[in-house]
């Protein structure tokens, strides 16, 4: 045992401030005071006095102006005295302007024993670790070593929607559930110095709402390296989730069509090609007609046609199928689990299912071909040759009728928009055949001369209503929209096999003999011969009959005109002929 002698200097050299205390109760037996028997050195310069001035005084007398607390303190210095208890807790005395930790205790009844503990450097390392804690942007929850909430700082409490008074002292794992289970693991964890970065996981808010975030651990220490807490920094991600979200769909999705890309296909095909899926099926589909689609109505119409062509697929295919497309007006559908019987009858079905659809009496149709996988020896770029092959073989039995149907389609449109041109092809076809029949052609360029007297202002489709029924002169900019009209109808006809060989001739039938004309400034031979005749019968009929903007001239005043712009605007010899052995049978 420790002797009195030894026992006293032992009090006398504690770093921190020693005081036994005799508790006075008043007539009730309340505590109301307390008296000062021993205290140290280290509590003299804690309280300012010396220790001659301490002994034998009240605490009231020693600070005689006692506040509310001040009385609260004696009381609770009475309880411990009373029952024989131990209590700690940490103290602000504005009198002796400290802050302090004390522990107390009772060493027999109605005296304690106090140990005072100045921890105004912890205190004001703490002040400092919460102003930073508040001013961070993340969300920062600090609790004491039990996951008691202590700090919570201005965007902790909108990520979560409590406010710090609702959370104090609360667990952090019960009321938000910060990260999965009780948190004891992870307190054992990070008492043994671990920390926990950038893991995620999913908090509920105060509404109950479902909060994804992102979220670190660390342990606190305090100046000597003890842990006495954790801090959790996280931030709501929702939005990055959301960024990522539109990020994958943007890089894996066709933007027009909602179908996945080719991007998608390379990287997730090795995937898709798994035993699990066998019989994997693939059917490769071109859109006809969207060229001249694009050409004859603008790409806006063509964008429709893709769109719904893509439309009919989906609904055709299963949730478990992945549309593709694999690029212009191509696409591939993978369907994982479908035998090469099952394939067909998708396939027909998504025909069928075309014929039910256009777009402004435009058909919608889908070359297909398609091909399957049955197990993994055979290469899946093979299967995809496969289908493409049979698409294309497909696609040239089809493409035929398809490119006849949108071409009167087309011609229809342009009679619809404007009646004058409707009569104005029907007419300008038979003056072409009369031309060529003067000058000696065979029945077969006859023919293919009128095709072309009837079609040469297909491009007119693409102009505006407005521009092709105004009834006075068009202005610059109308004109200008107008002259476009050959190149139109040049892309138009190109597109279709059948007639693509009079292509040039459509581009060129504004063209004059002396090299003026338009698009190309061609002259004299390097106008094509269907051509110049073209140009004279579209002249003529548009002077003899009545147009918006004028009326039509005699048939001699034609002929005039024909004479006067012969060698500049016209083939001088054709002009000849026509007037020579075609105008009387008109």
């Amino acid at each position: 045992m420790i002797d009195g002698i030894k026992y006293k200097k032992i009090l006398k050299e504690l770093p921190f401030g020693y005081a036994l205390h005799k508790i006075i109760l008043d007539a009730k037996g309340v505590p109301v005071d307390y008296e000062y028997i021993e205290v140290n050195e280290a509590f003299e310069k804690f309280i300012g006095l010396e220790k001659k001035d301490i002994i034998g005084k009240k605490i009231t007398e020693l600070f005689p102006s006692m506040d509310n607390s001040d009385l609260e303190l004696i009381k609770s210095y009475g309880n411990v005295a009373i029952n024989n208890l131990e209590v700690e807790f940490e103290q602000s005395s504005k009198k002796m302007k400290k802050w302090y930790k004390v522990q107390a205790y009772s060493p027999k009844k109605y005296y304690f024993i106090a140990y005072y503990i100045d921890v105004a450097n912890q205190i004001k390392e703490r002040e400092v670790f919460k102003s930073i804690l508040v001013s961070i942007t993340e969300g920062i929850i600090a609790t004491d070593l039990f996951g008691r909430i202590k700090i919570i700082n201005e965007t902790a409490e909108l990520i979560t929607g409590f406010k710090e008074n609702e959370l104090a002292d609360g667990n952090i794992f019960e009321i938000i559930g910060i990260c999965d289970g009780t948190g004891k693991d992870i307190f054992d964890f990070i008492n043994k110095g671990g920390v926990l970065k950038e893991r995620k996981n999913i908090i509920k808010s105060k509404t109950g709402r479902e909060v994804p975030i992102e979220y670190s651990i660390s342990p606190v220490k305090d100046s000597n390296g003890d842990i006495y807490g954790i801090v959790i920094s996280f931030k709501d991600i929702t939005e990055k989730i959301s960024k990522d979200k539109e990020l994958d769909y943007v890089t894996y999705h066709d933007s027009l069509t909602g179908a996945y890309n080719r991007t998608f296909f390379n990287n997730q095909i090795e995937n898709i090609d798994k035993m699990d899926n066998y019989p994997l099926s693939i059917i490769m589909g071109d859109v006809n007609g969207l060229k001249l689609t694009n050409d004859a109505f603008g790409h806006l119409m063509g964008d429709r046609l893709l769109k719904s062509a893509a439309d009919i697929m989906k609904r055709i295919c299963r949730k478990s199928d992945l549309l593709v497309r694999w690029g212009g007006d191509e696409f591939i559908i993978l369907l994982p689990k479908t035998s090469y019987e099952d394939v067909a009858q998708i396939s027909e079905r998504i025909k069928e299912e075309c014929l039910k659809e256009n777009i402004e009496l435009l058909n919608i149709s889908i070359s297909l071909g398609y091909d399957t996988k049955k197990d993994k020896d055979e290469d899946i770029m093979k299967i995809v040759t496969n289908a493409e092959e049979m698409m294309y073989k497909v696609k040239m039995l089809e493409s035929k009728s398809t490119k006849s149907r949108t071409l009167k389609l087309i011609i229809n449109t342009l009679h619809e928009k404007s009646e004058e041109d409707g009569l104005h092809s029907k007419n300008t076809r038979k003056i072409c055949r009369l031309i060529g029949e003067a000058i000696g052609m065979t029945k077969e360029k006859i023919s293919e001369l009128e095709i072309l007297g009837e079609i040469h202002d297909i491009g007119k489709v693409a102009i505006s209503k407005d521009i092709l029924n105004k009834p006075g002169k068009l202005n610059e900019a109308e004109w200008e929209e107008m002259k476009k009209h050959p190149q139109i109808g040049y892309h138009i006809v190109s597109s279709s096999s059948d007639i693509a060989f009079l292509a040039e001739s459509v581009l060129a039938h504004h063209e004059r003999y002396d090299g003026t004309g338009y698009p190309k400034g061609l002259k004299s031979d390097e106008i094509p011969l269907m051509a110049r005749i073209l140009s004279i019968a579209d002249a003529y009929e548009t002077e003899v009959n009545n147009r918006k903007y004028r009326e039509k001239l005699k048939k001699e005043e034609a002929i005039a005109e024909l004479l006067k712009n012969s060698g500049s605007h016209f083939d001088p010899k054709l002009v000849r002929i026509f007037i020579d052995k075609v105008i009387d049978k008109l």
